[in-house]
């Protein structure tokens, strides 16, 4: 998980009705977790645990997201509650979408009834709080993915090319504009 994802640290944070937060670097989430220190209790031997040192909900976390690098599902719960009606329609409707296929922002929002709300569903999935437990990766700009090596794009690149995707035929024409890409 930590290869894959290339972090050491998770932030997050939980409500009541499950994930709200999800970032793979130390910021904003109510939770730091440390995936060594969890990779390392996972080794020791079970007697010799403390079994009040776990947190169900991290434990919980982590499993899916190995269940979900495994098999591109999970049964995280979300909560996204604090989004609009429209956002909330957007993010269920991503959910759907089944590991090993893609659509675009103009396909979601042909799906919501609502075809000429392309970049609105766009600005939604922009903002999916709880990363890749919300497949939004599998939701791409009419143009293609452009090119990108930093933070939420590179993830999207890899996440897509496990789910077998070949890139060079989903990217358009244009280059990434982040002032952090790192594309030379």
């Amino acid at each position: 998980m930590i290869d894959f994802l290339q972090t050491k640290t998770m932030s997050a944070t939980f409500s009541s009705r499950g994930l709200q937060y999800l970032s793979l670097r130390n910021d904003k989430g109510d939770r730091l977790i440390d995936l060594e220190l969890h990779d390392k209790k996972r080794g020791e031997d079970p007697r010799k645990q403390n079994s009040l040192e776990a947190d169900p909900l991290e434990e919980q976390l982590l499993r899916e997201t190995v269940n979900f690098l495994e098999t591109g599902k999970h049964a995280m719960p979300l909560d996204l509650t604090a989004f609009t009606d429209f956002q909330q329609r957007v993010f269920e409707a991503v959910s759907g979408i089944e590991p090993g296929q893609i659509t675009t922002y103009k396909g979601i929002a042909e799906i919501l009834g609502k075809p000429g709300a392309a970049q609105a569903v766009g600005s939604a999935v922009a903002k999916n709080p709880v990363s890749y437990f919300l497949p939004t990766h599998r939701v791409l700009p009419q143009r293609g993915i452009g090119i990108c090596r930093s933070g939420a794009g590179f993830l999207r690149e890899k996440l897509l090319v496990h789910e077998g995707h070949d890139l060079s035929k989903l990217r358009g024409n244009y280059l990434c504009t982040r002032k952090k890409c790192s594309l030379e």
